[in-house]
C-alpha cells in the first residue's frame, strides 16, 4: 500500500496549478456578486446615496475579479487544447441585452453611458452564450476602461450575408494604429502605461472564442476620437 506522505507523484505544472486555483476562487466570488446584487436591487433595505456609491464600486470590482478568472481559465483551456463550444440556438439581440444590463456597473464609476443600436431583423444564432456573453463582457471592460469620462459607448448589432455582427465604439484611441489588430495576440497590452495582471489576456481571449465559432474579428481606431471592435460571426 502507498504510503501518501512518501508518494513522489510529479506536482501539478504552473499551468495546472493556477488553473485549479482559479477555479475554487470563482464560487466565493460568485456568491459575493449576489451578495452585492441584493443590495443593490433594495432586497434587504433601501440604501443612502452614499451607501449606493459603495456598494457599486464593489459590484464593478466583484465583476473585474470574476472576467479575470474566466479569462484565466480560458488561458488554460485554450494552451492545453480542451477547449470547446456548447452550442445551442439563441436570440441574439437578447442575449446582447442581458450584458449589456449585467454590465452596467462598469460605466458607472466614470459616469459613462452606452447606447445599444439594433438593425438586426433576424436574431437566430447558434452560439455557445456563456462565451460569446464573455466575449462581449471583455470588450465592453475594454470601453468602460479606455475611455474619457463622461463619454458614451454605443453598441450595435447588424446583419452581413448569413452572419450576425456586433460593433463596440468607444470614445479614444490608445494604442498603436500602425497595426492595431496585434493587440489581440497574447500578452499583448491596449496600453502600455496598463500593468495590471489582466493586459494582454482579454482581447486574446475575445479572439479565440470568436473564431473557435468560425468568426471573424477586428479593430478599427482614430487616435483621440474613437475606438471600434468588430465582430462578425455564421449562423450556423
Amino acid at each position: 500500500m502507498t504510503n501518501p506522505l512518501k508518494d513522489k507523484t510529479k506536482p501539478p505544472d504552473k499551468e495546472s496549478l493556477l488553473a485549479m486555483v482559479t477555479h475554487d476562487l470563482k464560487n466565493p466570488v460568485s456568491s459575493g456578486i449576489l451578495a452585492v446584487k441584493l443590495l443593490q436591487d433594495k432586497k434587504l433595505s433601501p440604501l443612502n446615496p452614499y451607501q449606493k456609491e459603495i456598494v457599486d464600486n464593489v459590484m464593478v470590482a466583484f465583476n473585474y475579479m470574476q472576467n479575470l478568472l474566466d479569462n484565466l481559465l480560458d488561458r488554460y483551456k485554450v494552451n492545453n487544447k480542451v477547449y470547446s463550444l456548447n452550442k445551442s440556438t439563441v436570440n441574439f439581440t437578447d442575449l446582447v441585452s442581458s450584458v449589456i444590463e449585467e454590465s452596467k456597473y462598469i460605466f458607472l464609476d466614470k459616469h459613462q453611458s452606452v447606447k445599444f443600436v439594433s438593425d438586426v431583423k433576424n436574431n437566430t444564432i447558434s452560439l455557445d452564450a456563456l462565451e460569446i456573453k464573455r466575449a462581449i463582457n471583455n470588450l465592453m471592460s475594454n470601453a468602460a476602461k479606455y475611455s474619457p469620462a463622461y463619454t458614451r459607448t454605443v453598441i450595435q448589432l447588424f446583419e452581413k450575408e448569413n452572419s450576425l455582427g456586433l460593433s463596440i465604439e468607444n470614445a479614444g484611441c490608445n494604442f498603436d494604429t500602425r497595426d492595431p489588430n496585434k493587440i489581440f495576440e497574447k500578452f499583448v497590452s491596449l496600453n502600455d502605461n496598463s500593468k495590471s495582471i489582466a493586459s494582454g489576456l482579454g482581447l486574446f481571449i475575445v479572439k479565440e472564442i470568436v473564431e473557435a465559432h468560425g468568426g471573424r474579428i477586428y479593430v478599427e481606431c482614430e487616435v483621440g476620437k474613437f475606438t471600434r471592435f468588430i465582430f462578425t460571426l455564421p449562423r450556423k
